[in-house]
């Protein structure tokens, strides 16, 4: 084989996405208002179906996400983001909750049904499902909830190197019967199987949200704005030209009569929803402040 070709096959080989934690989450708005311009894909399965590990093995770290021998022990919902291609991995806490009380599992239950409904934010489920087991009713219904919202589902398999490849082909058929679009995919934490082909799954997805195409065409805008702007500085040397702020930035400043068009961006309802929730956001954080404010000054005359 030529060098040429050697290196051309490294250039085709994939490189895994790294996966940074960057919050972890517990109420209905702080899930609701993570990360509002990016796309999320929730990955979501019974306590037992072994999602942390297959979150490190995604990572290619052992423990990024701590692997419980309790199951239902996770009542924290994690946010990670994928880096360079930007959405973001939601993390849910397992469906079941074996070890928890009545009241908690209700209250997580709300929650999580909540958030997949209301989060404006969400292009998939990546519903994960044990490769072992016949299709148990909780994975049945929370497939049926997903397809009742039209709610896009990624279905995975895993502990998939636990079975024969006749019982992979057994489950896939039983799945793929009850989810219509899309062939479950049997990946394995330990052995690495199918882990190439599960993230250019989720990768497609968040690629095909209005999320990421509008990130896009913003870049493209900022392009074609830089370029102008450089021509129009080699042209006119002498002309000072305006500092660039960022959208959040340019709202601080007065638009200048004398300044050009700049090209529009495109905004979609979800956008324009995620502004509207950080403005409400802004205004409760004002009134908290005053409020507090009011409660240290009587506090203060009561003292005198």
């Amino acid at each position: 084989m030529s060098n040429t070709s050697i290196e051309s096959n490294k250039l085709e080989e994939f490189k895994f996405p790294q996966l940074v934690l960057e919050q972890t989450l517990y109420t209905l708005a702080q899930l609701k208002n993570a990360a509002p311009d990016f796309a999320h894909i929730a990955l979501a399965g019974r306590s037992n179906v072994g999602k942390s590990s297959l979150i490190n093995a995604l990572a290619r770290r052992r423990q990024l996400a701590k692997v419980s021998a309790t199951p239902g022990k996770t009542r924290s919902v994690n946010l990670y983001k994928v880096e360079p291609q930007g959405f973001y991995l939601t993390d849910l806490p397992g469906y079941g909750y074996a070890k928890r009380s009545k009241a908690e599992r209700e209250l997580w239950a709300n929650l999580i049904e909540k958030y997949l409904v209301e989060c404006e934010n969400l292009v998939a489920i990546a519903i994960l499902l044990d490769c072992r087991l016949e299709p148990q009713d909780a994975d049945k219904m929370m497939v049926q909830f997903a397809l009742a919202h039209q709610i896009p589902l990624i279905p995975v398999l895993t502990k998939a190197d636990k079975c024969t490849q006749k019982e992979r082909t057994e489950r896939i058929s039983q799945w793929t019967v009850l989810i219509p679009r899309g062939e479950p995919l049997a990946v394995s934490s330990q052995t690495g199987m199918s882990l190439e082909k599960l993230w250019k799954k989720l990768i497609s997805a968040a690629e095909q949200s209005a999320f990421t195409h509008s990130h896009a065409e913003e870049g493209e805008n900022r392009s074609e704005t830089n370029s102008v702007e450089n021509q129009a500085e080699n042209t006119v040397q002498e002309e000072e030209q305006p500092e660039i702020f960022s959208a959040r930035e340019a709202k601080k400043f007065p638009v200048s009569v004398n300044e050009p068009d700049k090209p529009k961006k495109n905004r979609t309802k979800r956008g324009a929803a995620a502004r509207e929730r950080e403005a409400r956001k802004k205004v409760l954080q004002e009134k908290a402040r005053i409020k507090a404010k009011e409660e240290k000054s009587r506090a203060k005359h009561k003292r005198k």
